[in-house]
C-alpha cells in the first residue's frame, strides 16, 4: 500500500512539474520574441510605476496579457493590450495580483512563487 501511495506521489509531483515546466517555457519564448513590444506601452497606464521586467502571458495577432513586475519587487500587475491599425494600445488593466502594500496576494501561473514577494 506504502508503495502505490508512494507511486502515486511521485507521478503526481513529475505531472506538475512537466506542466509547470511547458506553462514557464512557453512564457518565457513569448517574451523573448515579444517583449520588446511592451516595453514602454505600459506607461499608457498612469497607475503603473516603473518596472523590473515583464513576462508576455499570452500573445496572438490581435490581443496579447503582459505580466509586469515593479521596480523593487514591489508589485506584480497583469495588463490587456490590443492591435489596432498594426500598433499594440493598452486595452484594460486586469488585474493585480500581488503588492507588498495594499491587499493584493495571488498567485499568478506560471511564476507561482513570486507570491513570495507580496506575501500570501
Amino acid at each position: 500500500m506504502k508503495k502505490i501511495l508512494g507511486s502515486i506521489l511521485i507521478a503526481g509531483v513529475i505531472c506538475f512539474i512537466l506542466i509547470w515546466g511547458v506553462s514557464l517555457i512557453k512564457c518565457e519564448i513569448l517574451t523573448y520574441q515579444y517583449g520588446k513590444e511592451f516595453d514602454t506601452i505600459y506607461k499608457a497606464n498612469t497607475m503603473m510605476g516603473e518596472i523590473d521586467y515583464l513576462k508576455v502571458l499570452d500573445y496572438s495577432d490581435t490581443s496579447a496579457r503582459v505580466y509586469y513586475v515593479s521596480i523593487n519587487k514591489s508589485g506584480g500587475d497583469i495588463l490587456k493590450f490590443s492591435k489596432k491599425n498594426g500598433q499594440w494600445t493598452y486595452e484594460a488593466w486586469e488585474r493585480t495580483v500581488w503588492a507588498k502594500g495594499g491587499s493584493a496576494s495571488e498567485v499568478i501561473w506560471p511564476y507561482w512563487w513570486h507570491f513570495i514577494y507580496g506575501g500570501l
